[in-house]
């Protein structure tokens, strides 16, 4: 009988499904115009919807991510994470560059900002969906300056990025999914995958078998008997799944230490003591006293 695999075993793989799935999903502009309506309430005609693809490159892996301009006037990029997504906004600086660079270059406007009139950039909006396993709560705003090793001086010029991440497991923001058919099939899809995930040995199977019920069912139907494939074979992504298992295994005892330094926190214990205690350095203390206040 076969070893069912554990879930650090399929995550990395699961990661790169839901998220390739999040992406062919939403780059045609209907669904991406509604995905727009359901979060900012902005209805968009299909020719005001430009997409914009970018391929990335995260620890040496190539990457598509979706990004696209509503109106010349907002730059959309989206995600989906079913992982540790503590660090987006990092990411998200790193994406902007490109995407900017790549609107100006599809234009054909490069030589514009060299010239003294000022120039006109869309402006970045950015958003996270979450439904990994890990209880998070309905929405939270990830920002850039949390990750500044000091508070910038205020006699110069700084940089942040906020980034709102919704979290669509089930039973969370119902009303953002109520607003957009499409997000809420595709976290039905996902949750599925979860589902057979438990039934089966063969993760490439689970998801043959949820491509299948979902199709049966009326989810995601139509782009599933195009897309279907093409999902599955996401599965022949190369993933360093040993790197995987390590990194998040690190993440989850750092996590936990982070708890037990608010515990020692609201017991009064001094920065000191818990600086031995946990290895924490005074400062990394500061910044978790900080999210108390």
């Amino acid at each position: 009988m076969d070893t069912p695999p554990s879930n650090m075993d399929t995550l990395s793989v699961n990661r790169q499904i839901k998220d390739g799935v999040f992406r062919l999903l939403f780059e045609t502009p209907e669904n991406a115009a509604e995905l727009y309506y359901a979060l900012t309430g902005i209805k968009c005609a299909l020719d005001e919807i430009q997409i914009i693809t970018i391929t990335t490159t995260i620890s040496g892996k190539l990457k598509n991510d979706l990004a696209f301009v509503v109106r010349g006037r907002a730059l959309v990029v989206g995600e989906h994470m079913a992982s540790p997504y503590a660090n987006m906004p990092i990411r998200f600086l790193m994406y902007v560059g490109q995407l900017y660079e790549k609107w100006i270059k599809m234009k054909g406007e490069d030589d514009f900002l060299y010239r003294s009139k000022p120039y006109k950039i869309p402006t970045p909006e950015f958003i996270v969906f979450y439904n990994g396993a890990a209880p998070k709560p309905a929405k939270e705003i990830l920002k850039l300056s949390s990750a500044f090793e000091i508070e910038h001086d205020s006699s110069l010029g700084s940089l942040e990025l906020e980034v709102p991440v919704y979290n669509i497991n089930k039973g969370m923001n119902e009303e953002l999914l109520a607003k957009s058919d499409k997000l809420r099939q595709y976290a039905e899809f996902v949750a599925k995958i979860k589902e057979f995930n438990t039934n089966y040995t063969d993760f490439a199977q689970a998801v043959r078998e949820t491509v299948n019920h979902c199709i049966a069912n009326d989810i995601l139907a139509d782009f599933l008997r195009e897309q279907g494939g093409k999902i599955v074979s996401i599965l022949a992504t190369e993933y360093d799944v040993e790197k995987a298992k390590r990194i998040y295994g690190e993440e989850l005892l750092e996590d936990r230490v982070a708890e037990i330094v608010e515990n020692m926190l609201r017991l009064g214990l001094s920065k000191s003591q818990i600086s031995q205690a946990t290895g924490f350095s005074v400062d990394e203390i500061d910044k978790i006293e900080a999210t108390l206040l």
